[in-house]
This record gives C-alpha cells, structure tokens and sequence, in this order.
C-alpha cells in the first residue's frame, strides 16, 4: 500500500496520504473511503469533466446551427469555420483530427467539393515542410545538433549572465533551422547540468546565506526558462523555422495568386531575422533582471565542464560532415533560387516549375540515398553487408520522428484558407471591420497582434495564423496598406506563446522539468509579450522598409484582381 500511495505522487505530508496510511491498515478501509462525504458541487463538477468533451462535441454544431439558414455560401463557411475554432481551441480531439474535418464540412455545406478541399492538405508549402522537417530528422539522427550547441556554449563563459545568453543564443539559432521541441528537448538536460554545477559552487561558499540561496533557485528558474524562450522566438527567423511562418506563405500565394514573389526564403530572413535577434536581446534583459540580479558568482568549473562534455564527444562522424554538406546544399539553393537582389537560378524555369519545396525534396531525396558509413566497396563481399550499412535518414526513423500531425494540421489550415477565400467570408469579415479600417496602421498592427498572442496562448501556433491570416489580409487590402503590414506581424504574434506552458511544445518541456512555477512563467512571459509586440510595431514601422516594400500598395493586391470573391 506504502508503494502504491508512493508511486501515486501524493505529497508525503499530506493529510490524504495519513488518512489513507491508517485506514489501510483496517478492514474497514474501503468502507472508510467510500463513506466520505462528496458535496452536490463535487459532483457536479466530476460529471462534467466526464461528459464535457461530448458536450463540446453535440453541441457545437447545435449552437451555430442557425447560420445555415442564413443567405450566403460565406455563412455556410463561418458556420465550418466556428465549428472547428471551437474543437481547435478545446481540444476535444487531437488537432489534426479536427484539422480533417473541412474534408468532411465543406463538401456537405457547399463551400468546395472534395477534391478541391483535398488538394489542400498536399500542396507546395506543406512539401516545403515535409523536406525541411526530413532535413531536421537527420540532424538530429546523427546528433550534429548537440555537436553545434556544446560548441557554442564552451565559449561564453561561467558567469550565470553570459551563460543564459549563450544558451538563448544556441537555442534560437537551431529552432530557426529545426523542431523548436527537439531543440528545448536536447537543451533542457544540459541546462539542468550548468545548473547543478552554479548550485554546487555556491554550497562552498556558505558565508552567501539565505539571499543567496534565493538567488540559486531563481537563476535556476530563469535558465530553463530562457531556453523555451529562446526556442519560441528563434522559429521566426526563417521561412521555415515553425509552421505559422509557412501557414502565412501558403495563404499568401492562395489569397493573391498575381503576388510578385517579393517575399521568399531570402527576403524573410532579411526581414525577420533581425527582429527576432532584437527580441532573443530584450527577453535576454527581461530575464537577467528578473532572475539574475541575486545570482551566484561566476564559476570556472561551468566552462570546464562544458568543455569536458565537448571533449567527450567522438570525432565529427562521416553521417555529421554529410548531414552539414546536405544542410549547406539546400540553404545555398533556397538562397540562390531567387536571392532578389541579382538574377538568381530560378530564371531558368517557367514560373512555378521550380519553387523552395522543389529544393527541399531533392535534398531529402539525397538524404535517404547517401549511405551514413564512408564507402568501401571492396567490403561488400556479401549481400548482408549491404543491408547492415544504412543511409543518412531511413524510413525507421521517419516513422518514430517524423510529426505526420503537424503535416495535416497545416493542410487543415489551408483547406481552411481556401474555404473562406472561395466563399467571401474573408470579404465579409474585411467589410465587417471597415469601422476600424481608418485607424493608423500602428494600431490596426497593435490590435491585430494582441488578438493573436491571446489566442496563440489557449492553442496552437498554427491555428492561430491559419484563422487570423486571411482575415488580417483582407482588412489590410480595405484599409489600403500592403498586405504585409498585417499579415507578417500576426504571423510573429502567433509564435510568441510565453505565458503558460501549454502554450507550446517547449513550454510544457521545461515546465515538466520541475524548475519552473506556473506564476513565474506567466508574468515574466505576459511582459515579454508586451515588449515583443511594441518592439515588432516599431520595427514594421521603420526598419521593416529596408528589407520590403510596405509603402507601396501592390497591384496584385487589389482586390479587382484578388481571388476575394464577394
């Protein structure tokens, strides 16, 4: 019984684990249990946590049920549309699950046919994602990614400031390239360990007292925190660094066909990435003021420990070197396709014969082709020997790895993108908001982003963008402004999840490791909110013009040759 009540995780001390120790000693202990009294309001609350999920199921379609007899294909798609918010944000099924239900709405209320609702969830984009995320798999199958962190974190010293910098830095810079959950995944047990180290130092120096005891707790809350931070923020960086980036790139080519190409690959890491090393500098700040300020002192053993897990490490295997040569190969044709500012390979195709997603697989294709092991063919004496010796990324791998959910769930949001393009509800919503269309854009910018930051808190990232991209589109093309001023920085509020750890992926990693208390993410996070999204409005309202051209109304944009149909 000791056992069970142990494994159960009650708290040693607690009066329900008494009760329960002596009562099990009698034979009366199921009578004991039993007889306790359990208030009408427990009850209730108890039968509702049962049946809330199928309550949230039946009802849903009851309560908006009303806008089908309502005039208008725009209606039957807010009807879908309302339908699957409310499963995305309840959770009543796994996302992806309700990310397939347009397949099913649309074709039934008239919105589109099911073949065309179908070719949503496999088009360029999501095959963009497909070959990035193959990418990142063998990345992390032959742990090149460990190698590039230690690497990193060896060089910034011991001093707990410059230690969390250095583990932000490494963070955002691999979350740009691949799964923000690997990276805070690989980076958390390696924070863990900087942590126990400090702790260590400071328990010889006992002379530090109670304030600094205080200061080791803290500095040990801050660290894991500015990982998850950190991986949040550095999805922004590229096109392909988190779904919401490449939700908003494929909407962006379904809502305005004609659109020039003046966003790409190339041109969003001009843009975006130094916003995002802005943002990774205040929330560093943020941190170091919050959590910091009663830190240890520095402490060579850090750096000399960091250096020892470095040192431990193999020699760079022959799968690493390929692996990075692959990784080189599909940045240089991302960037060289069409770099904007010469001519770039990609003139030498029609338009739409040759696109990033086309790059991205065939580097995929060379991933599960090129062998993990250096070439020998004079030891292939035997059959078997060619079976033993494996390719850089296998289908093993990408079965056990590999985030099919993902896949769909950005498919939904294209479907969904397509329905509400197709059935005018995106025109409705913009004539809806043309009271607030006048507005400057700064505020359309603040308005647009704190809806999206509070939604992208309650579900996924990818949610939040494929809701709120066309109808901020939209709002933009009435107002006059170039779709971008609204469209890029909902897209970033989608990625800035700070406040609870069912925020995002990386949230809940460092909240299950124990360091970190709901409060302390929630305010800290909720001010780092508000610094992000005053510094991404001043930034879309200055440096932003550098890098795109935001003063211009494009003519592919009007919305006479918008596919925006009333």
């Amino acid at each position: 019984m000791s056992l069970s009540l142990h494994l159960s995780g009650w708290p040693e001390n607690s009066e329900s684990r008494q009760r329960m120790l002596e009562s099990s000693s009698s034979t009366n202990f199921v009578q004991h249990f039993v007889s306790r009294e359990v208030s009408n309001k427990e009850r209730l609350l108890c039968l509702f946590r049962r049946l809330r999920n199928g309550l949230v199921l039946a009802l849903t379609p009851l309560v908006f049920g009303q806008m089908l007899n309502w005039e208008g294909p725009e209606w039957r798609c807010a009807y879908c549309v309302c339908i699957i918010a409310v499963y995305w944000m309840s959770e009543v099924m796994p996302l992806a699950v309700t990310a397939m239900l347009p397949v099913v709405l649309f074709p039934l209320v008239g919105v589109l046919d099911a073949n065309t609702t179908a070719k949503e969830y496999m088009n360029d984009t999501n095959f963009l994602f497909i070959g990035g995320l193959i990418m990142a798999a063998a990345v992390e199958k032959c742990d090149l990614h460990e190698r590039v962190a230690l690497s990193v974190l060896r060089c910034v010293g011991s001093e707990p400031k410059w230690v969390m910098l250095g583990f932000m830095t490494v963070t955002a810079l691999l979350s740009s390239f691949i799964s923000n959950t690997a990276t805070t995944a690989m980076m958390v047990p390696i924070g863990q360990s900087v942590v126990q180290q400090l702790i260590s130092s400071f328990q010889h120096h006992p002379t530090n007292g109670e304030r600094g005891r205080q200061g080791c707790k803290k500095m040990a809350t801050g660290l894991v925190l500015s990982i998850c931070f950190a991986a949040n923020i550095g999805g922004t960086g590229t096109a392909t660094g988190t779904p919401s980036n490449l939700v908003m790139l494929g909407q962006l080519n379904a809502l305005f066909p004609k659109v020039d190409g003046s966003l790409n690959y190339v041109t969003w890491i001009f843009f975006a990435y130094p916003l995002m090393l802005l943002s990774l500098a205040v929330a560093w700040a943020t941190l170091v003021w919050f959590f910091l300020r009663d830190a240890p002192e520095k402490d060579e053993a850090v750096t000399e420990m960091l250096k020892t897990r470095y040192n431990e490490l193999p020699r760079m295997t022959y799968a690493e070197k390929s692996v990075f040569v692959c990784f080189c190969i599909l940045l240089s044709l991302w960037v060289f396709r069409n770099p904007g500012i010469v001519p770039g390979f990609g003139v030498f195709f029609k338009k739409g014969a040759y696109t990033d997603a086309t790059s991205a697989m065939i580097v995929a294709f060379l991933l599960f082709v090129l062998p993990s092991e250096r070439p020998d063919l004079a030891t292939y004496i035997k059959k078997e020997d060619l079976k033993k010796k494996g390719c850089l990324m296998d289908w093993k791998t990408m079965q056990e790895t590999f985030p099919w959910s993902v896949v769909l769930l950005l498919g939904g949001g294209f479907a969904l993108a397509a329905g509400v393009k197709e059935s005018g509800l995106s025109l409705l919503i913009g004539t809806s908001l043309s009271s607030i269309e006048h507005l400057p854009l700064w505020i359309l910018q603040l308005l647009t982003m704190l809806i999206a930051m509070f939604i992208t808190n309650i579900c996924s990232n990818t949610v939040t963008a494929s809701i709120f991209v066309p109808i901020v589109a939209t709002l933009a093309q009435r107002a006059g402004h170039h779709p971008f001023c609204l469209m890029l920085p909902t897209t970033l509020a989608s990625s800035f999840a700070f406040i609870f750890p069912v925020g995002t992926p990386p949230n809940a990693i460092v909240f299950g490791s124990g360091m970190v208390k709901v409060s302390d993410m929630a305010i800290v996070g909720g001010i780092i909110s508000l610094e992000l999204l005053l510094l991404t409005v001043g930034y879309m309202n200055s440096v932003a013009y550098l890098f795109l051209p935001l003063l211009e109304f494009p003519s592919w944009a009007v919305i006479d040759n918008s596919t925006v149909h009333a």
